[in-house]
């Protein structure tokens, strides 16, 4: 703290006081200017102490930090994903909360990526819906995104799922890291072997468990296989296979559902409100009876609605993202998609989030370099507000994903 230099100030009876008056004044004013050199000592002191929490990090932001809790188990809240660049290390992803009226920032966490963390990459594999976050040349972040986004972490975004990549062997490892910073890896060390390659890391609901897709090696350099697995957090984290598939490629793996939760490998996939139908790739079909994982087999079986999905409406509706306008359809066989929602646009509209009734959509809009968030409500005819970037909304910028609102 710098201290201010006071003036020099004269007694009140000026060089004409009486000595005896002038010696007792000197005296109090030399007690006084001692307490007030102690205290601000005191004070540069306790600055001091303060100023040690870390690099970058000055009181305003300290006293935000302070304001905002990690409480994300509120309802009304739409839940935001960002992708800050690390320094020198794997990023941070920043988890807001918000009002959907108010725009109030309700809740935050943040989760540093280890250093080995997929983050960006020219390579189709170690693939991780992070890549979806972070990777610059990504288009906007669509409903189909967001589900594989919101699939990184656990219910209440206590903890993120991460893939690694040993830069050397190119061993591709899975394991989550928590609000502190602190990394687990649940792979861990291979030993003498086969070099594991172990992706599309994504958390159950419960925050139990890992699951990913692998590649298994029969004999040889070759893989032959494509599994569908899981890591419990608790003890040793043993492989547990929940499904042989064919080729991965780019898609993800998607997690539905809260107890149990079911990984669906598509590129996008919602459950019905009621649990009882999955819509992925824009095919309908029922939740399987027995399992927890999906394949893509079983997805292209599922009937096609010819609609580019932006999720579940009611158990019966979904709301199709098509030419920009967007449109209610029920998933009857042979219906098609109602009235426009949204006015006549040459806008490029991507679907993000439905409210938890149904009523209301959040979807992100883009025209050149501009981008915007509109809220909308879901009836043929509405007109979308747009989500001004004010406050402390305005920190955001255009490259956040809505993920869920809950």
């Amino acid at each position: 703290m710098r201290i201010k230099k006071q003036d020099h100030q004269l007694h009140p009876g000026g060089e004409s006081a009486h000595p005896r008056t002038r010696n007792a004044w000197a005296r109090g004013n030399t007690t006084a200017t001692l307490l007030s050199l102690v205290l601000a000592a005191s004070l540069v002191a306790c600055s001091s102490a303060g100023e040690e929490r870390g690099p970058g990090e000055d009181a305003g932001q300290r006293s935000s930090e302070t304001a905002t809790s990690g409480d994300f188990t509120q309802q009304n809240m739409i839940i935001t994903a960002v992708c800050s660049p690390g320094n020198g290390s794997g990023g941070v992803i920043s988890v807001d909360g918000w009002n959907p009226q108010s725009w109030k920032h309700l809740a935050h966490a943040e989760f540093q990526l280890p250093d080995t963390a997929i983050v960006e990459s020219d390579r189709a594999t170690p693939n991780t819906a992070v890549r979806q976050l972070c990777e610059p040349d990504e288009l906007p972040a669509d409903a189909g995104d967001v589900t594989a986004i919101r699939s990184l972490f656990d219910q209440d975004f206590t903890k993120m799922a991460v893939v690694t990549e040993d830069p050397q062997t190119e061993a591709a490892h899975v394991g989550y890291v928590d609000r502190a910073g602190k990394f687990t890896d649940l792979t861990g060390n291979e030993g003498f072997g086969n070099t594991p390659h172990e992706h599309n890391a994504a958390f159950s609901r419960d925050g139990s468990a890992v699951w990913f897709t692998y590649e298994a090696s029969d004999s040889g350099y070759y893989s032959t296989k494509n599994r569908i697995a899981s890591r419990a957090l608790a003890g040793d984290h043993k492989v547990v296979d929940q499904l042989e598939i064919g080729i991965v490629g780019e898609t993800n793996l998607i997690m539905v559902g809260r107890t149990p939760s079911r990984a669906v490998l598509a590129s996008s996939a919602f459950l019905s409100p009621d649990g009882e139908r999955l819509l992925a790739e824009g095919r309908v079909l029922d939740v399987p009876a027995e399992g927890q994982a999906v394949g893509p087999d079983l997805v292209e079986k599922g009937r096609d609605i010819s609609c580019g999905s932006g999720g579940w409406l009611d158990n019966d509706t979904v709301l199709c993202s098509t030419d920009g306008r967007f449109a209610a359809l029920d998933i009857a066989s042979g219906a098609k998609p109602g009235a426009p929602i949204v006015p006549s646009n040459d806008y490029n509209n991507h679907a993000m989030v439905i409210s938890p009734d149904g009523q209301r959509f959040a979807f992100l809009s883009e025209k050149g370099a501009a981008k915007n968030y509109y809220l909308c409500d879901t009836k043929p005819g509405s007109t979308p507000q747009k989500v001004e970037r004010t406050g402390e909304f305005s920190t955001l910028g255009d490259t956040a994903a809505f993920i869920e609102w809950r």
